[in-house]
């Protein structure tokens, strides 16, 4: 009876290891699967940033541009005055 009782013990115990190895391997793989996803929101903050350093870029042109018309407008216009 004892041994039967130690074997018992046994299994429970091998069926306890075998869900935290089960548990581990899970985690392990969603861990993975998560600093994938970090890396690809990373790539994408990179694409964004380059996207607004650009558009601001693109903004001051043409600010600049029409500052430039602006003055040329004045400069008619007070040549007629």
């Amino acid at each position: 009876m004892k041994n039967t009782s130690e074997v018992d013990k046994f299994v429970v115990l091998e069926e306890r290891l075998n869900r935290i190895l089960e548990g581990y391997t899970k985690l392990k793989e969603e861990r993975e699967k998560l600093i994938v996803r970090i890396r690809g929101k990373e790539e994408e903050v990179d694409r964004c940033k380059g996207e607004v350093s650009s558009l601001r870029k693109e903004r001051l042109e043409v600010r600049t541009r029409v500052e430039r018309l602006i003055e040329r407008l004045e400069e008619i216009s007070s040549d007629y005055q």
